[in-house]
């Protein structure tokens, strides 16, 4: 191998490596959201879906402009036209005025004949009662439509990454606490053995240590199976592979977080949700879609026209002798369509009003979210401080407890009983830490705080 050759492998290996450890390198919860922005499979349809709706208002903007066609045909035809005329069943029958005809029969008799024809057509809508004008609008409101629903769904998979992400910390902190708690049992009971080989306890005391540590093994294997299940859910909603690996970075508590009044909830909200506005929009499109069609049943105004060569030999095309053209402009009112037109006309009505009401539900329903969400995130908040005093006063409890064992002040069942109140109370702090955390969240989805003022 040369040197410039082992220079090569040395490099990829080192972007290799560079690369890992990139990829291994623990994930905030504002990077996780920012990853799946750009992955996450739902975001990527509907950016799709946005793809489509650009396509549709050039689709739209397309009727505004000439129609232009180029026609090229051959083609053989016999026309016996002539022959099925007055004068020339005259002549098939050899009647006729005056003195026998002077062309024989046989010369005006219909043949096989070749045609080429080139012709160029065109149309200009000149006048369509608003039919292209509302078309247009429909197609670009049909775009801020499909942008609002990519904003939906962004605030959507922002609100399932952050649950996923803290659903991943509560089971690597339970796993810990679970760990720590069996470490320390597991000491318990080899002292409580201890003791009882030399007297000092009694087959009780031993049973009741181990019965301990056995009630406590289930949460530790029952947190290691949440922390699989919770990173396969966030390797999915990130939009990678679920086997992959992933680590996070730990969050501060919101203990000090100070819930906004409702009035302020309620008015941000109405003005950020992209469900809301997406509604309103919808309410828009459907009043233009009844435009384009009350204007089918309307007078429109054309000019249309051709242009080309009409010839029964090739060598002709192109020669003016034989070119062809009509300019004309065409005005088109309908009359009488069974009532189809009105009929459309009503279903959009209809559908229109249906997004009204949904409007106005959704806006309500926007304001009871927000009482609820105010009201469970003031809850969150006190339950997060109570119980941080309650781990405060069990650790406590259970360091106390230590010490009067050991100088032979407290019996085995009351060290053990403190540590399981620990176990408890650590249990429900780590709990209501990530209660409040989802809480928060859950009032920002409601208030429709953008995704990039998320964190």
């Amino acid at each position: 191998m040369g040197k410039q050759s082992f220079t090569i492998v040395l490099l990829l290996i080192f972007s290799l490596l560079i690369a890992g450890v990139g990829f291994s390198r623990a994930m905030t919860v504002a990077e996780a959201v920012s990853f799946a922005m750009e992955h996450n499979r739902d975001i990527l349809t509907v950016k799709q879906q946005v793809e489509e709706r650009r396509a549709r208002v050039v689709e739209a903007r397309a009727d505004a402009f000439p129609q232009l066609n180029l026609l090229m045909s051959a083609f053989r035809m016999r026309d016996p036209g002539f022959l099925n005329s007055t004068f020339g069943q005259q002549l098939l029958k050899g009647g006729g005025a005056g003195s026998e005809f002077p062309i024989p029969i046989e010369a005006i008799m219909p043949r096989p004949q070749k045609f080429y024809q080139i012709t160029m057509n065109m149309q200009q809508p000149l006048f369509t009662w608003g039919k292209v004008s509302n078309a247009l609008k429909l197609a670009n409101l049909g775009l801020v439509d499909v942008d609002l629903s990519l904003e939906a769904i962004r605030h959507d998979v922002a609100f399932q990454v952050t649950g996923a992400y803290y659903d991943m910390l509560l089971a690597e902190e339970t796993i810990a606490m679970y760990e720590k708690s069996l470490e320390t049992q597991k000491r318990y009971l080899q002292q409580t053995r201890d003791y009882y080989d030399v007297g000092d306890a009694t087959r009780l005391d031993v049973l009741r240590a181990e019965a301990q540590l056995a009630a406590t093994e289930p949460g530790l294997l029952q947190a290691k199976n949440l922390l699989v299940q919770s990173r396969k859910k966030l390797n999915f909603v990130l939009g990678r592979p679920l086997d992959d690996q992933i680590s996070n970075s730990p969050v501060e508590s919101e203990e000090n977080f100070s819930t906004p009044d409702l009035g302020t909830v309620i008015t941000t909200a109405i003005t950020n949700r992209p469900d809301l506005k997406q509604l309103n929009i919808q309410v828009e499109m459907y009043d233009k879609t009844i435009k384009v069609f009350k204007a089918d049943f309307r007078p429109r105004v054309d000019l249309v026209g051709y242009y080309g060569y009409s010839t029964i030999r090739k060598d002709d095309l192109f020669d003016r002798n034989f070119e062809s053209w009509r300019v004309a402009v065409e005005v088109k009112i309908p009359v009488f369509d069974g009532l189809k037109n009105h009929g459309l006309v009503g279903q959009y009505e209809s559908q229109q009003a249906q997004k009204e009401l949904q409007s106005q539900t959704l806006a309500e329903q926007i304001r009871l979210d927000a009482l609820q969400s105010i009201d469970a995130c003031s809850s969150a908040v006190e339950v997060f401080q109570a119980r941080k005093i309650s781990l405060q006063s069990a650790e406590e409890a259970e360091r106390v407890s230590s010490d009067q064992h050991e100088q032979g002040l407290a019996t085995l069942f009351e060290l053990l009983d403190s540590n399981r109140r620990t176990l408890e109370a650590r249990n429900e702090y780590l709990n209501a830490r990530y209660d409040l955390l989802r809480q928060i969240a859950a009032l920002k989805r409601v208030m429709g705080i953008p995704v990039e003022k998320l964190f």
